[in-house]
């Protein structure tokens, strides 16, 4: 495959029945069913005063539209953030998520009726909490990796086989290792891909760059290279998001500065001040703004394109809708500050 560039326009409109959604949130659930773009969930510091607001509603446009008039459609069983989204036909599956009280066990699983409205039934729970991992689906199975599990930092995974629906989830093979929170993972045919993730553990915290690849009807994991700027530098995808087509061709944008996190994550603050941490300029987090492309038959990276600022974001979601096209939804532009923009993404 040769060099991959983006085309980025930048639709209006952003959910706002909820007081503070309209002020943009992170780590929602996102998925499409149909014609239908749909968001749920999510959080952000809506008043300035440091607490942060989860979030309950379900709400749906239509993709294609360049004014996304959104309507809620549903609620959640209650506000969550930091869970993950799984495409699975024509529904999405709710994983996890935590809220200011607890983290959950959950998969909730919506359906629209024939009033395009949200239809919640369940899964059977995951047999620990989970939130701030990645999830996705391979060969009838729902994957969920990574992330804290039971409160704890893991690299525990976990399968559902959904095509046979049993009543329980199986462990399996854990990534080597440390535990890998916010990780970004996604798949192609019988493989999954990981990479990024950190572990927050005083001064020996990490932040990850590389990755690895799990093979569903082996069980066994493999090493993968990590992703490098333009000046061949290793990245983190930490805090990034990711989707793959069915060429194998693996995107992966934003993410957190491994140096700069880490510093903090560490406790250490030798870069700023912890007191002045949170006040600095969007610029000085320095999120990644290069669009990463992943070839999986070749398991390389490709060459780096251009890098766009509006592409730098930590939290965000994107979800892949059809002819290479795929939009990006919302995140933090810094610690604290959310964006309620999304945009339309399209490869060439």
């Amino acid at each position: 495959m040769a060099q991959m560039t983006l085309q980025v326009t930048a639709p209006s409109g952003f959910p706002s029945d909820e007081t503070g959604y309209e002020q943009g949130v992170s780590a929602c659930f996102a998925g499409i069913i149909g014609d239908e773009l749909i968001i749920a969930g999510g959080c952000n510091f809506p008043d300035g005063s440091g607490v942060k607001r989860y979030y309950e509603g379900i709400y749906a446009a239509h993709w294609r539209s360049d004014t996304l008039r959104w309507r809620r459609i549903g609620i959640l069983p209650e506000p969550a953030a930091y869970g993950a989204t799984v495409q699975a036909g024509d529904s999405l599956l709710l994983v996890g998520g935590c809220n200011s009280r607890h983290s959950l066990p959950t998969v909730t699983v919506i359906r629209l009726n024939a009033q395009r409205q949200a239809v919640l039934s369940s899964l059977p729970s995951l047999p620990v909490t989970f939130d701030n991992g990645t999830a996705t689906y391979a060969k009838g199975k729902v994957l969920v990796f990574g992330g804290n599990q039971n409160g704890k930092p893991s690299k525990a995974l976990w399968s559902y086989h959904l095509q046979q629906a049993r009543e329980h989830w199986t462990k399996q093979r854990c990534m080597p290792g440390r535990p890998r929170v916010q990780p970004v993972g996604v798949t192609h045919g019988a493989r999954f891909f990981v990479w990024g993730g950190y572990h927050a553990d005083g001064d020996h915290s990490q932040v990850a760059t590389d990755g690895y690849s799990y093979d569903v009807t082996r069980n066994r994991w493999s090493p993968l290279p990590a992703p490098t700027d333009m000046s061949g530098e290793p990245l983190t995808l930490s805090g990034a998001t990711g989707t793959t087509d069915n060429r194998g061709l693996v995107m992966c944008l934003g993410g957190v500065n491994k140096d700069i996190f880490a510093d903090a994550i560490s406790g250490q603050y030798k870069l700023v001040n912890q007191s002045d941490y949170l006040k600095q300029p969007v610029t000085w987090y320095r999120f990644n703004a290069l669009p990463l492309f992943f070839d999986t038959k070749k398991r390389q990276w490709l060459p780096c394109s251009t890098p766009d600022p509006r592409l730098a974001r930590a939290g965000a979601q994107i979800v892949a809708c059809e002819d290479c096209q795929y939009l990006y939804i919302g995140g933090e532009l810094k610690p604290g500050v959310r964006t309620p923009q999304i945009l339309r993404l399209t490869i060439r």
